[in-house]
């Protein structure tokens, strides 16, 4: 299976670090120097993760010679869907007009999301011969953010790509992918209420309000997200590489999950990456989850010769869980 293309979309709305400063009583060079964050797009009231999903594809198409009606499988990235039931993927199927045959299911993963929905796309293609898939990231945390949370509205931002995946394509190679879940500290990234457990409603006999804003809002203990960085991640980089019969100065490009620029630097260095080869995209956008590694690869597929070329690509967040694999390029 190869990428053969990847398009973004982000909200015509931006804010800027002392916008974002104003919100969550944060320094402004804070935001700017420790996250990351000159300014990020955020979406509108009227607007939906689907909304946005739909203009990268559209994007995707324009640019492309794929069709709607080439794709046999639709995989969306979220875990913030417009609604709880049916999955985003049926509704934006929908939307594009994809063919009634097409598979479109939702991987419920967020910032690792993109590379775990790489290794799975790539399977279904390949066991069911079919030759175009559609792989779509939007998780769009604006939604579920308290604005004077420092800990979450300080660092995230909105945004969807859409990427064009060929079975029988030959632009890109996937490797062997490292992965694992570390499930007993999941309470680091976590909404409380909302879901079956812990409803909004309670509605065996009339609606009755069982949680608060507080309990449907996003939390994160960034400390604990940092530890698991720092101790996960360098060590499945470098498995990764490993089980790729690669060196760490042959990796051309280490496209990583942009959770904020401290932290991105502190574990490049723990790695031992050089700066000249670590793309940065949280300055324009903030830590768009399952989108970053796609809104990263596509600049570097828009702006650098990358044929005969490899990108390490690492997400890493809610769960806790993570996942790297190696990209080489043919052309």
């Amino acid at each position: 299976m190869s990428i053969e293309a990847i398009a973004s979309a982000v909200p015509q709305r931006r804010e800027t670090a002392a916008e974002i400063a104003r919100q969550t009583g944060v320094d402004e060079a804070f935001i700017a120097d420790k996250v990351g964050i000159q300014y990020r797009h955020v979406l509108g009231p009227d607007e939906t993760g689907i909304d946005l999903a739909e203009a990268a594809c559209r994007r995707l198409f324009d640019r492309t010679q794929l069709k709607p009606e080439d794709i046999g499988t639709l995989v969306f990235v979220t875990q913030t869907p417009d609604h709880p039931i049916p999955h985003n993927s049926a509704l934006l199927a929908a939307r594009l007009g994809l063919p009634h045959r097409c598979a479109a299911f939702d991987v419920g993963l967020g910032c690792s999301g993109y590379v775990y929905a790489l290794s799975i796309a790539e399977g279904f293609l390949a066991i069911n011969e079919i030759e175009h898939g559609l792989l779509v990231t939007c998780d769009p945390y604006s939604k579920i953010i308290a604005a004077e949370d420092k800990a979450t509205n300080a660092v995230f931002g909105d945004g969807a790509t859409a990427t064009w995946l060929r079975r029988t394509g030959n632009r890109t190679k996937l490797g062997i992918c490292d992965f694992g879940t570390d499930g007993a500290n999941g309470k680091a990234i976590m909404v409380p209420a909302g879901g079956a457990k812990s409803p909004f409603v309670s509605l065996p006999h009339e609606a009755t309000l069982v949680y608060d804003r507080n309990e449907l809002r996003l939390h994160m203990l960034g400390r604990d997200v940092f530890n698991f960085v720092m101790n996960r991640i360098p060590e499945s980089i470098h498995t990764c590489i490993a089980a790729n019969k690669l060196s760490l100065e042959s990796i051309d490009w280490f496209a990583l999950h942009q959770g904020s620029r401290y932290m991105l630097f502190a574990m490049a260095d723990r790695v031992g990456i050089a700066r000249e080869k670590l793309p940065v995209n949280i300055d324009r956008y903030g830590n768009t989850v399952s989108s970053s590694i796609p809104m990263l690869l596509e600049e570097l597929m828009q702006t650098a010769d990358l044929r005969g070329r490899k990108i390490v690509i690492s997400g890493f967040g809610v769960g806790l869980s993570w996942a790297t694999n190696v990209l080489s390029f043919k052309h």
